[in-house]
């Protein structure tokens, strides 16, 4: 029955083509059977249905033209976090990672709207709050670019989810550490990042800090780095072990950059320190 409900993608690629050309609107055709299908097929592999027509027409329905009601935004916040954010989890190199991931693009717009209109509840928060924080931890398939399907790019998108959950007034000052925590998390990892990963990971933190959040805190995470390389250095093959140094350079070295245009004179000297001793 449900299947049913659901277009095949050639025909909704056919029909969201239509839409985004202004060939014909939403509410000319099955707007419901469009929208769950856009959802079911949110994870295709094919890059111009999933990138240039789901995901782009995901942002001007419910941020640009605010085609979609609240209980229609609620009810995709619900059925993506129970059903597409772990999807395939702990799988690497298979397609389930683009579902997972614009799964989390999708969850930044709705996140957006909702601090416009503020429909979702504060459990709802919560529960989305602990569940990216899962998703970060256990994601293992950090590809960016796949050959011939186009971006995953997980760790960059669930990033740009946290950068929009940072700026929400439902995030209380207590949990900013929590958040710091989960993106720090990535910045060790033994798969090389290669598609600027390092900057969007550092826009959610900058987010926090903008929020108040306690230098100290990054300050403290920066003076532990090269003891945690000290102990990756015996756990990891040597390959494995200077990747991760590859990737704490390239931060630290975005950091510094982003640094420059502030004047938190305190952390950027911890960031330089830092890139010295690692």
């Amino acid at each position: 029955m449900f299947e049913d409900m659901i277009y095949q993608e050639e025909d909704l690629k056919r029909i969201l083509t239509d839409v985004k050309s202004g060939t014909v609107r939403l509410h000319q055709v099955d707007e419901a059977r469009v929208i769950q299908s856009m959802l079911h097929h949110i994870g295709s592999t094919d890059a111009e249905l999933r990138d240039q027509l789901i995901y782009t027409l995901f942002f001007r329905f419910i941020i640009e033209d605010e085609l979609m009601t609240t209980e229609q935004l609620t009810n995709l916040f619900q059925t993506t976090l129970k059903y597409h954010l772990f999807h395939g989890i702990g799988e690497t190199g298979t397609d389930t990672v683009f579902t997972r991931s614009f799964s989390t693009l999708l969850l930044a717009l709705i996140l957006y709207q909702d601090r416009q209109q503020r429909f979702l509840s504060e459990a709802d928060l919560e529960r989305l709050k602990a569940k990216l924080s899962a998703y970060l931890e256990c994601e293992i398939d950090t590809r960016g670019y796949v050959t011939g399907k186009g971006w995953a790019h997980s760790i960059a998108h669930v990033a740009d989810t946290f950068d929009e959950f940072v700026l929400h007034p439902q995030l209380d000052e207590t949990e900013f550490s929590d958040v710091l925590e989960a993106l720090w998390s990535k910045v060790r990892i033994s798969t090389i990042y290669v598609h600027d990963e390092d900057e969007r990971l550092l826009n959610p933190i900058f987010g926090l800090l903008d929020r108040g959040m306690d230098e100290q805190e990054l300050i403290v995470l920066l003076e532990d780095l090269p003891a945690r390389l000290s102990v990756h250095k015996q756990e990891l093959e040597a390959e494995q072990y200077w990747h991760v140094v590859h990737n704490v350079k390239t931060f630290l070295k975005s950091f510094l950059v982003k640094l420059n245009e502030t004047d938190r004179h305190a952390l950027q000297t911890a960031v330089l320190l830092t890139l010295k001793n690692v």
